[in-house]
């Protein structure tokens, strides 16, 4: 009875043609083959699955074939045929994690002093080699620098940062890149024709996203949906991986778009009796919520997304229900929620309370500028609504402008020089913008601009603001100036000076008249010395 093969092993690339995503790199190394110009050192560096030891192999093979072919081994000679069954002695393959000390190192240096028994070139390959001890590294580094003509080193790594500079300048560096959802789901696609199972393409494509950019846990997860069922679909993928799946990702982010924590806690309760893996569930809803992050903001480029076309209606609908910022919010949480759960004991209870959190807005406001955002959520959501009525054409009421305070009220407060104020006051009618960019850029001290109005003196240059909470001097700063200004100057379309006077409050009417002056004249407020500010 012939032994089962693996998928991954089975179809491992055996040409620079095969190796799928990698092009920068596989007609470098052809051209460098064919031209006999192969250096002696190189590093291949990337996510785990991407070809980087499958690359290697080929290499070695290449410039031993006996009759290469465009810079591809030509698989048919003696070289090509015994280096892929692991017998050709003159291809030395080395586990950087197990082989990592002096004394291995040593032993390596003596062999390569003898000539290769039947190739042109002896190569080695050591994978993770950042796994090696630094007294390793330094015994092996005078070798890389001025190796025999006859060896070359070809070193893999996921972790290039632990390598030592003196190696990475002694070699040439190769960087391998995720391979992109599509092309895994094509070789996918590719491999079910010629073997006896089918796959949908939706069931390809989940594959795919779960793989994580690797070609390697990609078709390992394929052979273990084919061990389920040779008709793999959807419902397939998510039996065999033990993962939740998209139906039940969206009924939990619709109950929180709709504030029903009842709902959410129950599908919980229901994919916890079904054992299902709650971190990994957690981590399923948060690559739904970045999807809906870049829908939101770039809702005409749903290429960025990278999902199937049933799913991407369910984001656009799931998209009207929540604002930017409810979406941002729950990311940050949900993400959180992520790095707690590896150390938790009790994982289902930690991904209960964020659901909770997320579904009851009141919850926000136990953390500190909780009331905060949800107060801005509330109104961004109201604003959104607001939009969207007057362009379906449905009449809507225009909000009264901002009533300008009556003449006598802002002389009280500025009186320039001990004359009669008679400057022009302009109101600013699009305030509320000004206030939405800042907040953009300064959520915590926007906040407390709340109520607030703004008037032009177009004569002077300047942006006045009367602030009618008292706590916003203690933390208006002068960088603070800078950015709502440039907030003001994005939105009117002209640079103003920023001044501010906050109104009148009960703590003010107990302060001795010298230290409000003071206050003012901080602010740059001119104010008559004989009167009350």
């Amino acid at each position: 009875m012939p032994v089962y093969e693996a998928l991954y092993r089975k179809w491992r690339p055996q040409s620079f043609d095969d190796i799928v995503a990698q092009p920068h790199i596989t007609r470098t190394l052809k051209n460098q083959i064919m031209r006999e110009k192969s250096a002696h050192a190189y590093l291949f560096t990337g996510s785990r699955g991407t070809g980087k030891t499958t690359c290697a192999r080929i290499f070695a093979k290449a410039v031993n074939c006996l009759h290469p072919k465009d810079g591809n081994p030509c698989l048919e000679c003696e070289i090509c045929r015994d280096a892929e069954a692991g017998t050709l002695t003159d291809l030395i393959e080395i586990d950087g994690a197990s082989n990592n000390g002096v004394d291995e190192v040593r032993n390596l240096r003596e062999n390569a002093a003898f000539m290769p028994v039947r190739c042109k070139f002896k190569v080695y390959i050591i994978d993770e080699v950042h796994m090696m001890s630094a007294g390793a590294f330094n015994a092996l580094l005078k070798m890389i620098e001025e190796p025999p003509a006859y060896v070359k080193f070809v070193f893999a790594t996921t972790e290039i940062h632990k390598v030592p500079a003196t190696i990475l300048s002694r070699c040439q560096r190769f960087d391998f890149r995720r391979i992109l959802p599509a092309d895994i789901a094509g070789r996918i696609r590719f491999i079910a024709e010629h073997e006896d199972f089918s796959v949908t393409e939706e069931a390809a494509h989940r594959i795919a996203m779960l793989s994580d950019g690797g070609m390697r846990d990609a078709l390992s997860l394929l052979d273990q949906c084919a061990a389920v069922s040779d008709q793999i679909d959807i419902e397939t993928v998510e039996e065999a991986v033990g993962v939740a799946g998209t139906e039940s990702v969206f009924a939990v982010l619709n109950a929180v778009a709709q504030q029903d924590v009842s709902a959410a806690l129950h599908r919980i309760d229901l994919l916890y009796r079904q054992s299902k893996d709650m971190t990994r569930f957690a981590d399923e809803i948060s690559q739904q919520l970045r999807s809906l992050m870049l829908l939101k903001t770039a809702p005409d480029d749903p290429g960025l997304i990278g999902c199937m076309p049933a799913e991407l209606e369910q984001l656009q609908a799931l998209s009207q229900k929540m604002t930017l910022g409810a979406v941002l919010e729950a990311l940050s949480t949900v993400r959180q929620c992520c790095d707690r759960m590896t150390r938790a004991g009790n994982k289902r209870m930690e991904l209960e309370m964020t659901l909770i959190r997320l579904c009851t807005p009141a919850a926000q406001t136990q953390v500190p500028g909780g009331d905060i955002r949800a107060l801005q959520d509330r109104l961004t959501e109201l604003e959104e609504q607001l939009s969207q009525l007057r362009t379906s054409g449905v009449p809507v009421g225009t909000p009264p402008a901002p009533q300008k305070p009556k003449k006598d009220v802002l002389a009280q407060n500025l009186q320039v020089q001990g004359k009669p104020d008679t400057t022009q006051y302009t109101p600013v009618k699009n305030w509320a913008a000004v206030l939405e960019r800042f907040d953009e850029v300064n959520p915590s001290v926007s906040g407390l601009l709340q109520g607030s109005a703004a008037y032009v003196i177009e004569e002077k240059n300047i942006l006045l603001m009367i602030v009618r909470n008292r706590l916003f001097r203690k933390v208006f700063s002068q960088q603070d100036v800078i950015t709502l200004g440039a907030a003001a100057a994005e939105v009117l379309g002209k640079r103003y000076a920023i001044r501010y006077k906050c109104v009148e409050s009960e703590e003010d009417k107990t302060q001795p008249a010298d230290v409000l002056l003071a206050r003012a004249r901080a602010q740059g407020i001119a104010v008559d010395e004989g009167s009350q500010p």
